[in-house]
């Protein structure tokens, strides 16, 4: 009579052991139950330049909204509360490293710019294991995506890209190639339209302002040494090459710089 008292407090006792296991296994975060399976989240070394950046990695909760994926849950802003932005010179180049023994099939780096309350503004993937960035100065979310047989894990960080220039916005944003800038007065758009006349491959990004006066042009671009309108100048990816009042003497400087 009393084995028999005993067994049934230890079926309970068991029972009990077992419903409370089986609970904690539902409420295992992801990353545990990877480890329960034997499959960790591949750790990476992520370099900038050479200098090891410390980035946030998980399977988050992505969507896609048109514009690129966003986190459904934990937007990056809250998730690098505490985690500060890596400032990085213009075209630093990014470096992914995973040890091979995490066989991953294929890595996709996106570059996105955050807003607080609109989400992604800009998404760009490339599909490679490095990245260049361009100079750009400002922040923005670097997103990385590593692909394991059915997996998915991303890894996240903020980074900040250096002004070196005032008017680094108007620099080229590749080497090798130019940009080119015009401003003008209201009253004389059809007589200062030079960028029309511009046809050409090193040219990849071309910039026409119009102005209300001198002063506006002054402020709207502090870092140029603009004395009288209209104005044009020639940049390549580095610094401003050449600046002019006159289209003629622009065009034709246009011919000697990029023929």
């Amino acid at each position: 009579m009393l084995r028999s008292k005993w067994f049934s407090y230890g079926f309970v006792i068991v029972a009990i052991l077992v419903f409370f296991i089986i609970d904690q296994i539902q409420h295992l975060p992801v990353n545990n139950l990877l480890q329960e399976k034997g499959f960790e989240i591949p750790e990476p070394k992520i370099t900038i330049d050479g200098q090891e950046i410390p980035f946030k990695s998980g399977q988050f909760d992505w969507a896609k909204d048109g514009t690129g994926p966003v986190i459904d849950q934990d937007e990056p802003p809250i998730l690098f509360h505490d985690l500060l932005p890596a400032i990085v010179k213009p075209f630093s180049t990014l470096e992914i490293i995973f040890p091979e023994k995490n066989n991953i099939d294929d890595v996709a780096i996106h570059e996105a710019l955050w807003g607080l309350e609109r989400g992604v503004d800009s998404f760009n993937p490339m599909f490679f294991n490095s990245y260049t960035f361009n100079n750009i100065p400002g922040q923005r979310t670097m997103i990385i995506r590593a692909t394991v047989a059915d997996e998915e894990f991303y890894y996240t960080f903020p980074i900040i890209i250096e002004e070196l220039v005032p008017y680094q916005a108007q620099l080229a944003e590749e080497k090798g190639y130019l940009a080119a800038l015009e401003i003008y007065p209201r009253d004389t758009q059809q007589e200062n339209w030079a960028l029309q006349e511009v046809n050409n491959h090193h040219i990849h990004k071309a910039q026409s302002v119009q102005v209300n006066n001198l002063q506006d042009a002054q402020q709207m671009f502090p870092g140029l040494e603009i004395y009288s309108l209209p104005y044009y100048a020639i940049f390549n990816h580095e610094k401003i090459l050449y600046q002019a009042n006159n289209r003629d003497d622009f065009m034709k400087w246009m011919k000697i710089a990029a023929p």
